[in-house]
């Protein structure tokens, strides 16, 4: 069981099976077998470098988009969040403080008394409609900009979820469960192109690796030409997987995020980030 995950995903065959056989891992020990899944098939490339996403796996992509983050286009999405923040930051301060800067990397976490996993948007959302003011719409627009004006101020500090309860360590299992599950009528699991396939193309783009994969959201994608958010990438994914998906800020959205974002430890936030 201990290896099950890593034996299904190197052979590329359904891990339905090792879902249900490891459904209470630990989860230190199945990051460290993620990580080391990634450092056998990059033995060139640095870990700290999978915050980089995609463009770990092309020398000339990443040159691209390094030329591109001189002048990146999520420039205005970020100023628009700082307006955004700055208009209603006596109420913001109330609810993160008043450092900038040590907000993004507080989350995700898991809360014990509510027992569900906190999101940096939803905390965002609460934190308004808490205080009178209206509910930002999910995925992007407002949330994405104000998330990604905080994700800028927070570059370069670690990536460093904690697991801690039973409750924690439930919620990282049923977010691994929903990465590992194949679903839709093409029957891909997250793992399937994100783990198994990543560096490999799909649609002509260079599928991501899991871990790194929360570092650079929220994302500015040159089709969209807008920040999104982490959960809107879930839902088109499932889209993609002519899946139904789940809503944004859904307890299996936010478990999953808890999930990738625990297998992303130590890495530094270099968010938000552009894609193609």
């Amino acid at each position: 069981m201990k290896k099950a995950l890593l034996i299904a995903l190197s052979l590329g065959v359904s891990v339905t099976a090792t879902t249900t056989m490891a459904a209470n891992v630990d989860p230190e020990t199945d990051r460290a077998q993620q990580v080391d899944y990634f450092k056998a098939k990059l033995p060139k490339v640095d870990v700290a470098d999978y915050k980089d996403g995609a463009y770990i796996y092309s020398a000339d992509k990443k040159a691209q988009w390094e030329a591109i983050e001189e002048f990146p286009p999520y420039t205005d999405a970020v100023d628009a969040g700082e307006a955004a923040w700055n208009k209603d930051k006596a109420v913001y301060e109330k609810c993160f403080g008043s450092d900038v800067t040590q907000i993004r990397a507080k989350y995700p976490y898991f809360d014990n008394a509510a027992n569900t996993v906190v999101t940096l948007e939803g905390a965002i959302n609460k934190c308004r409609t808490d205080n009178g003011l209206k509910e930002y719409k999910w995925e992007k627009g407002d949330l994405a900009n104000v998330s990604g004006y905080l994700a800028y101020q927070a570059r370069g500090q670690q990536i460093n979820v904690k697991i801690d309860s039973e409750g924690a360590k439930a919620a990282y299992n049923k977010g691994r469960e929903i990465y590992l599950t194949p679903r839709g009528q093409l029957n891909l699991s997250c793992a399937k192109c994100h783990t198994y396939n990543s560096g490999r193309l799909a649609r002509s783009n260079i599928l991501s690796p899991s871990v790194g994969h929360t570092t650079h959201f929220p994302v500015y994608r040159a089709g969209n030409q807008f920040l999104s958010t982490l959960h809107n990438r879930y839902v088109g994914c499932m889209k993609n997987m002519r899946a139904t998906p789940f809503k944004a800020q859904s307890e299996e959205f936010k478990n999953l995020e808890f999930f990738e974002a625990y297998i992303s430890n130590g890495l530094e936030i270099n968010g938000p980030g552009y894609r193609e």
